[in-house]
């Protein structure tokens, strides 16, 4: 996760990576990171690559911030989820 702090910051002045998409792309990769580490040891093992791979994807190619709250709302997509099939 930091890698990714610090591909957005040095890349934060570059043209791209703008618009609806690129914050659908950015929630996938808040669901996918913070699936991974809710499911431990046992698929999160096999998303965490994947996770991390969407991540970097994400934050090579759209490193600007309003789309960058799209990982913050996959986060709390995750946590909706858990809440909803934990009741």
């Amino acid at each position: 996760m930091a890698l990714a702090v610090t591909l957005v910051w040095r890349r934060r002045n570059e043209v791209g990576g703008q618009g609806p998409w690129w914050f659908l792309v950015w929630i996938a990769a808040g669901f996918l990171v913070s699936f991974s580490l809710i499911t431990g040891l046992s698929i999160g093992l096999f998303i965490l690559p994947i996770a991390a791979a969407v991540l970097i994807w994400a934050a090579r190619r759209a490193p600007h911030l309003p789309e960058a709250l799209g990982f913050v709302a996959g986060i709390v997509a995750t946590a909706l989820l858990v809440a909803v099939l934990g009741t």
